[in-house]
């Protein structure tokens, strides 16, 4: 009698101590992962605000190269985890994870157009996704910059220096042209596939009569950026400026998504799949919350064009 109560006894403290260890349920103490795709300062704020979001459960941050072999061995490696969830930051990740995660529940954010990913279908229908994800579409501020710009400068040309080797690049290079007339401005585009044919196109644009500059919140703009702000700090041009990236001196006007704040609304919706929502439940939401700075100086130096400056 004794030895089956002693069993017993032995049998509880096991359970306990496996209880403390596993949980009140299957993957309980599983990880939240993020997984992105590529590294960035943009993806550094989202992930931290992120982070603060979910402090509650234990979270593990799995960033990739862009490379698409790369993207797919550190993905298989994630899913060796088996994430209670797994949050997918930028377009290369969201390529990889779509076709490869069918099971795990998926939030994804840091995607300006989740329709040719193969993870969502018809942006007219945006509840129709795949069944085991949702998320947040951020399209990069483009029309607010162009807005906002004619806004404060009327009428005028603006240049647009892009690389077409990067697809994000040449597709906003396309939209701007598309749009730029909707706002009264002159859109007047060169193409530069490297750093040494760069100074040259920049030159071309002024040449042509551009007076406002535009830098793309694209990766290669971080190539000529700084060439393009030099101008516009030595009064040269005017630069309106949507890279979110590295200094903005010499932008008379900065216009980006605020990528912290992208991180809170990707954390609230990560928490709506954790009390229990199922994604397919939840259509794909747009969101494109911004931060804009006007540089005062450079525009009270501007504040006569486009004729001659107040100085």
């Amino acid at each position: 009698m004794k030895n089956r109560k002693l069993f017993f006894i032995i049998i509880f403290i096991i359970a306990l101590a496996l209880l403390s260890t596993y949980g009140c349920g299957p993957g309980a103490q599983n990880p939240i992962v993020i997984f992105c795709s590529p590294d960035s300062g943009r993806m550094q704020s989202a992930i931290a605000a992120l982070r603060e979001g979910l402090k509650e459960a234990p979270v593990e941050v799995v960033c990739a190269p862009e490379s698409v072999p790369e993207i797919k061995d550190k993905l298989r490696r994630v899913q060796k985890l088996k994430p209670r969830l797994l949050v997918v930051l930028g377009t290369p990740a969201l390529m990889a994870v779509a076709p490869m995660e069918k099971d795990t529940p998926v939030v994804f954010a840091l995607v300006a157009n989740p329709y040719f990913t193969g993870a969502a279908y018809d942006p007219e229908h945006p509840e129709d996704h795949q069944e085991n994800l949702t998320g947040l579409a951020s399209p990069a501020p483009l029309e607010a910059a162009l807005k906002q710009g004619a806004d404060l400068l009327g009428e005028a040309s603006w240049g647009l220096l892009y690389d077409p080797n990067d697809g994000v690049a040449a597709e906003l290079a396309a939209a701007f042209t598309h749009q730029a007339p909707q706002y009264g401005i002159t859109p007047l585009v060169e193409a530069s596939r490297g750093k040494a044919t760069d100074s040259r196109a920049l030159k071309r644009l002024l040449t042509r009569g551009a007076r406002v500059i535009y830098l793309l919140p694209a990766a290669s703009t971080a190539r000529f950026a700084s060439l393009v702000l030099d101008q516009g700090r030595r009064l040269k041009v005017i630069v309106v400026s949507g890279y979110p990236e590295g200094p903005r001196q010499g932008a008379l006007l900065w216009v980006v998504l605020d990528y912290c704040r992208l991180g809170e609304e990707t954390a609230a919706l990560a928490r709506r799949l954790l009390q229990g929502e199922a994604p397919k439940n939840i259509p794909i939401a747009q969101t494109a919350p911004l931060k804009i700075e006007v540089d005062e100086k450079l525009l009270r130096h501007w504040s006569g064009y486009p004729g001659k400056s107040s100085q």
